[in-house]
């Protein structure tokens, strides 16, 4: 029998060849989960919080390994920068992020 006309017997070419679901691709089973779990490794431990240990006057050192990205969750703390001056940040996280910060504490620079 010529190439050009198989005869398809039984979902299969000349009874051998599969040529149906046998021949397609996997369909990714985890793609549809990616986004989540980008999301949950977000989360990690490096985010600073108000429960940390303190150390003298109230401050709390930041990890040597800052965090890269912050939640929007606007809960300021004053900072204190390596060059002894003090700022307000939006939270801790964003303290922590800026490198030029060595401790924060849970309020704001004026009170």
């Amino acid at each position: 029998m010529p190439f050009s006309k198989r005869a398809v017997i039984g979902g299969y070419i000349d009874g051998a060849i599969p040529y149906n679901d046998a021949m397609t691709t996997p369909r990714p089973r985890l793609l549809p989960l990616l986004p989540l779990i980008a999301l949950i490794s977000a989360c990690n431990g490096l985010t600073p919080t108000r429960e940390g240990g303190t150390s003298t006057g109230g401050w709390q050192s930041c990890d040597a390994e800052r965090p890269k990205v912050c939640t929007m969750i606007y809960d300021p703390v004053c900072a204190q920068r390596v060059d002894g001056e003090t700022a307000d940040y939006a939270s801790s996280c964003n303290a922590c992020a800026d490198v030029s910060v060595t401790a924060w504490q849970p309020k704001t620079c004026e009170e």
